[in-house]
């Protein structure tokens, strides 16, 4: 279930559309690196694979990464990098965003309405387990991000069956990394929530009746 939550959570676009939410990064290509984790080698990199996909397809991949989001919904910030520096081409509606917030130890990959359906969920869901979060959890964004981007390099390009051009070296999936679960809590401690009021709701009920 808390999967199944993930992923239709990461699928939503266009929710906060017209809401006065605004956001300003500072993009170097299709990266913007407010957190400094990359190197310089690997936005080089991922910006010649970024743009091979984007002239093969005229899809588009923005990766965001920053320290904190200062309180705002991580959700809300993607969607708005989506609308406001208009990812992906117009017609076709095929932009990816991809935020990772560290301290709050949040990401999110948000897809233009012209990608959903195409890329299925469980795509999302085997790059996000078994190829990010295993770095991320033990500290190599670096890693993460960048075998997440490729990989969603190459499921972007797979709709238009064009094979996109890898600079650099993708990092292998480590297979003896164990992922737990620390980067999901975001989205159970709302959960928990609801069911909490569900059940005061019954029992005061119950005090009532009696």
């Amino acid at each position: 279930m808390l999967k199944r939550v993930l992923i239709s959570a990461l699928m939503i676009l266009g929710l906060f559309a017209g809401s006065a939410f605004a956001v300003d990064v500072d993009f170097n290509g299709y990266i913007a690196d407010e957190a400094n984790i990359l190197s310089k080698d690997s936005l080089d990199n991922l910006n010649y694979t970024l743009h091979d996909l984007n002239k093969k397809t005229k899809a588009a991949i923005a990766i965001v990464t920053l320290s904190t989001l200062k309180g705002q919904k991580i959700e809300e910030l993607a969607t708005a990098v989506m609308n406001e520096y208009k990812i992906g081409d117009d017609t076709k509606k095929n932009g990816i965003v991809f935020v990772i917030a560290i301290a709050e130890r949040q990401l999110q990959i948000v897809l233009g309405d012209g990608l959903v359906g195409e890329i299925k969920p469980k795509q999302l869901e085997n790059i996000i387990d078994k190829n990010v979060l295993p770095y991320f959890e033990s500290g190599e964004y670096e890693n993460g991000i960048l075998r997440g981007a490729y990989l969603m390099a190459d499921a972007a390009g797979a709709v238009e069956k064009q094979k996109v051009e890898h600079f650099g070296t993708v990092p292998e999936l480590n297979k003896n990394k164990v992922v737990n679960k620390n980067w999901l809590w975001w989205l159970i401690l709302p959960v928990a929530a609801v069911i909490g009021c569900i059940i005061a709701f019954f029992c005061a009920k119950q005090k009532g009746e009696q």
